[in-house]
């Protein structure tokens, strides 16, 4: 199985098929209104935006994810592009999160279910 996502160089995530997992580049750009009226766009650059979806994940993973997700800090992602079948890396913050429901338990250990996030790459690289 290929590798997709790597969160903080230690929180590998699971193989997402199915249109679950996506990482796209997205322009950076504000709009401004100028005193005439007229309104302008200004190109900051791209950034790259990823969407991960996952419907079964086990405790512990599961506990690393959100330490990682809701900790607000900037996350050190090791991503798959669209562009590419290398491996990219960039720092990200979390855009959204689904907060996961606990789906069952098995031998002792709980499963997660609806795991969903979205980040958005901290500053544009190009």
């Amino acid at each position: 199985m290929m590798t997709q996502l790597i969160i903080n160089n230690s929180i590998t995530l699971p193989y997402a098929s199915g249109d679950k997992y996506a990482a796209w580049e997205e322009p950076l750009s504000v709009q401004l209104d100028m005193i005439s009226g007229r309104r302008v766009v200004e190109q900051r650059g791209l950034v790259w935006r990823i969407r991960y979806q996952y419907d079964y994940m086990g405790n512990a993973l599961m506990r690393q994810l959100l330490g990682a997700l809701r900790g607000g800090g900037i996350l050190n992602v090791r991503f798959l592009p669209d562009t590419g079948d290398a491996l990219l890396t960039s720092t990200f913050l979390r855009e959204s999160m689904t907060e996961p429901t606990f789906a069952f338990g098995r031998g002792g250990v709980g499963y997660w279910h609806g795991v969903e996030f979205e980040l958005r790459e901290v500053s544009p690289h190009a």
